[in-house]
Formats: C-alpha cells, sequence, structure tokens
C-alpha cells in the first residue's frame, strides 16, 4: 500500500474524481442521438490511454510500464475490461436513457457491494468494522446519494427506455465493483497508480476495439464520431472526466486503507449532478434533492475526520 503524501490525500483524490466524472456526464449525456455508446465508449479511453502514455513515457522512460509484476498486470487488465470496457459502454448506455443523475445513483451498488467484499479474503479489511464513524459516515454518504431515487425522473417518464435505463445501471454497478476490486489485487501486487491506470485503459479501449471489429461497427463509429463538434467534445470530456478522474480514483485506491471508504467518496458524482444538471441541462430539483445533497456531504465530512 503506497503512502499517501498528506493527510486525508486519498478522501480528497476521490472527491476530485466523483466531480470531475459528474461534469463529464453532463457532456457524455448531450451525446446521445449522436454516437453510440460503445463508440463514445472507445474514444474517451483511448483519449485517456493516449494521454496516460505521454505521462508514463516523461515518468519513466516508456509509454507502457513492461517493469509491473506479470501478476499485477493480469489483473489490472481483467479490471480494465471488465470495469472500463464493459462496465462503463452499459453506464454510458444508462446515461442516454435515464440521464446522468439517475444512472450514476445506480452506480450506489459498486461501492456497497466494494466494501462488503473487501471484508473478505483475499482483502480482509475488517479494520473499517471497528471504527464506528467510519460507518456512519458510509451510511450517511449512502443515505444521501439513495434520497434522489424518490425524485421524478430526469426525462419524461417512458416505461420501456426506463426500464432499459435502470437495468443498464444495476449491471454497471456491478460491474464496476468486480473492477475496482481486481485493480485493488494488481496494486497489492506491485504496480503504481499511474502504472495501474496506463493498463487498465490500454486493455479496456483494446476490448473495445476488438469488439468493434467483430461485430462490423467501425464504419458506423467513425462516420458518427465525425460529427461536427463531437471529436473535439469528447476529447475534452474524456481529457477531464476519464484521464484525470481515473489518475485520481487510482491514487485514491492506492493511498488508502479502506477501498470501501474511497468507493463511496467516488459514488458521489449522484450529488454533484444535481446542480450541474440544474445549469447545463435545465432539470429542476425540489427540496429533497438538496436534502439529499446536505446529508451526503455530513457523511464525506465524517468520513475525512
Amino acid at each position: 500500500m503506497a503512502a499517501p503524501p498528506f493527510p486525508f490525500a486519498a478522501e480528497a483524490a476521490a472527491l476530485a474524481s466523483s466531480v470531475l466524472w459528474a461534469g463529464a456526464g453532463i457532456v457524455f449525456r448531450k451525446m446521445r442521438g449522436v454516437v453510440a455508446p460503445a463508440a463514445l465508449n472507445f474514444t474517451k479511453n483511448a483519449v485517456a490511454t493516449s494521454c496516460f502514455a505521454v505521462v508514463t513515457l516523461v515518468l519513466i522512460g516508456s509509454p507502457y510500464p513492461t517493469h509491473v509484476p506479470l501478476a499485477a498486470q493480469g489483473w489490472l487488465v481483467l479490471s480494465g475490461v471488465v470495469g472500463l470496457a464493459v462496465c462503463d459502454t452499459f453506464l454510458l448506455r444508462s446515461m442516454m436513457e435515464i440521464g446522468p443523475r439517475r444512472a450514476t445513483l445506480l452506480m450506489l451498488t459498486a461501492p456497497v457491494l466494494v466494501f462488503v467484499g473487501a471484508l473478505f479474503p483475499p482483502f480482509s479489511q475488517t479494520a473499517a468494522l471497528s471504527e464506528p464513524w467510519t460507518l456512519v459516515g458510509v451510511a450517511l454518504a449512502l443515505g444521501g446519494v439513495g434520497l434522489t431515487s424518490l425524485e421524478a425522473p430526469d426525462l419524461d417518464a417512458d416505461p420501456a427506455r426506463v426500464r432499459r435505463g435502470v437495468i443498464d445501471g444495476l449491471i454497471a454497478g456491478v460491474l464496476q465493483a468486480a473492477g475496482v476490486l481486481l485493480a485493488f489485487l494488481g496494486l497489492e501486487d506491485g504496480a503504481a497508480p499511474l502504472e495501474a491506470a496506463m493498463v487498465r485503459l490500454l486493455a479496456g479501449t483494446a476490448a473495445l476495439g476488438v469488439g468493434a471489429v467483430l461485430l462490423g461497427q467501425v464504419g458506423s463509429w467513425g462516420r458518427s464520431l465525425a460529427t461536427p463538434g463531437t471529436l473535439r467534445t469528447v476529447t475534452i470530456a474524456a481529457f477531464f472526466g476519464t484521464f484525470l478522474g481515473i489518475g485520481l480514483n487510482q491514487c485514491g485506491l492506492a493511498w488508502s486503507a479502506s477501498t470501501g471508504v474511497v468507493s463511496t467518496l467516488n459514488a458521489l458524482a449522484p450529488v454533484w449532478l444535481i446542480p450541474l444538471s440544474r445549469v447545463f441541462l435545465g432539470e429542476r430539483h425540489g427540496v429533497l434533492a438538496w436534502a439529499s445533497t446536505a446529508l451526503a456531504i455530513i457523511g464525506v465530512a465524517i468520513l475525512s475526520r
């Protein structure tokens, strides 16, 4: 486990990651009807992979961390395929069906599953159970996010679309939990956060590229991305939401003593999406939305004490 550079560095990195992902979610939602979710996922991962390749080239003299132990690379490749290729495609599909706030809210299943999974071997992070304030903070943060589910849907209610979006979001939550736990194994086997991000992104991008070739989607992906302004918009969102977001996410995992706590903080994107969706998507939110935001922030404050 890497030593954090300053107190609560893991929590700060996870919070920043959630804010960046929330902003990217607004942009990705605007891509509905323009780019297919899988094509959007491939593009954002490819952009982030290129950015990480430049960083690793500058820092270690190679665009790919070949010195990372093979066992760690194996875990990270699996994590990239599960958590970045398959999971994010389902998540983007969900965003386009039911909106970014509700889709990311469904990712609430991920930190819960990660927190529970981390209690068992090979993780055995049972120390968190002996810290009452940590459990209170987790409960308040999750409760705040969960309360937003009581609001009316972001979009006009179409039962079939809502059903598809909810199913996709729940699948994404399960896959995200699996991806996080696999990444944690890679970090424990000797990979640094930057190296882990590079391996995961390359694996996720490659998996999506192979899938596009096998399914004959390369041509349609290229035509949709060639729409004026589309590639530029996705690139900017990918730089901040995927490149910086994943980098901070990996740092949080590496610096934290509890994978569950960091994943909980990363799950706060729906909270930030309440004001962001009001400003950029024109959505209106009532007292319940703001009350849940306050509750979640209190939970974060307790977790950071």
